[in-house]
């Protein structure tokens, strides 16, 4: 190998950092091509850098102590060929160490925002994504999104996700995740008296549990039984979405499940004191009615009374006349 010292450090480190002009590349190369142990040694050093470039390799990496290696190793060849080689290796690994302390102060990860709905709530997130938050949800979401777009959600809302083929939507819920590139759809997380529930208006939808996943399409929904397991059926409630919109509207439907919608769209439960009274059914439609207003006109059709206690409402008599 012809003497390292006819090569500066400085046009070396340009070469391996590939910011050397065509000029000074052609110097490197052509020094190279004088002999084997040049171009070995070239080699060498590349294999040294681009080891060095790993962002991943460096946050396990103690500098110091490497540092300290470094520089034993260059007071033992402090004569010799390889002077050279190990004063641009140190070289590197200053770099590299000033790369990673740069990386440490001048990164940071994106502030978390957790958003609680006093009452009913439209967020927009930064990807241009609109979420309408039913009284009491809760929804964590960073200022900006990644590679990913992941949020972590608690409560009931709609989500209407915008489109982005590149960066999945991702919700951690209950610990279930809905994932989706772009599209709309209902998702409430359980509570004491109602369970977990997706229902899919628009677009495609993959939800999963640590055991199993589903496919969801238009019109479908998916829950959780009460075997634990995911069950997808085609949505036949349609005032899923009632919170939101403020109509309620009945077909021949049970008095059970009547309470049931209205209790879901008012954030209260229900108590039928007469069981019997469940079998019940009712038509009507209600648009942007009061919850005491409804109960008031099913106690002049059924012949109840309604008593209320904070959050729950206890049902009183009723018959189907």
């Amino acid at each position: 190998m012809n003497n390292p010292s006819d090569i500066s450090q400085e046009l070396m480190l340009k070469y391996l950092s590939e910011t050397a002009n065509a000029e000074e590349t052609k110097v490197v190369e052509e020094w190279m091509a004088e002999s084997e142990d040049n171009a070995q040694y070239i080699h060498q050093l590349k294999a040294l850098w681009a080891n060095a470039q790993s962002f991943s390799l460096l946050d396990s990496i103690d500098m110091d102590k490497n540092w300290q290696g470094i520089q034993s190793k260059i007071n033992e060849h402090q004569q010799g060929n390889n002077r050279i080689f190990w004063r641009v290796a140190a070289a590197v690994i200053v770099l590299i160490s000033a790369a990673f302390l740069m990386k440490n102060l001048l990164y940071s990860p994106p502030q978390q925002i957790s958003f609680r709905a006093d009452s009913q709530s439209e967020l927009s997130l930064p990807d241009g994504t609109v979420v309408t938050l039913k009284k009491g949800a809760t929804l964590k979401y960073p200022e900006t999104f990644g590679n990913e777009r992941i949020v972590e959600f608690e409560g009931e809302a709609f989500f209407d996700v915008a489109q982005n083929t590149e960066k999945p939507f991702v919700i951690f819920a209950d610990e279930t995740e809905t994932r989706v590139l772009g599209t709309s759809f209902n998702l409430r997380t359980a509570t004491s008296y109602s369970g977990l529930e997706l229902v899919l208006v628009e677009g495609k939808v993959s939800f999963s549990t640590a055991n199993e996943k589903v496919i969801l399409t238009p019109g479908q929904r998916v829950a959780m039984g009460a075997n634990g397991l995911l069950e997808k059926t085609d949505n036949s409630n349609r005032n899923f979405q009632a919170w939101q919109t403020g109509t309620l509207v009945f077909e021949n439907t049970p008095m059970s499940r009547v309470f049931e919608d209205i209790g879901n769209a008012y954030n209260v439960r229900f108590e039928l004191q007469n069981s019997a009274f469940g079998n019940c059914t009712l038509t009507a439609r209600y648009d942007q009615e009061g919850l005491d207003n409804i109960l008031n006109t099913l106690e002049l059709l059924f012949n109840t009374s309604f008593n209320r206690q904070q959050e729950i409402i206890l049902v009183n008599g009723g018959s189907c006349q």
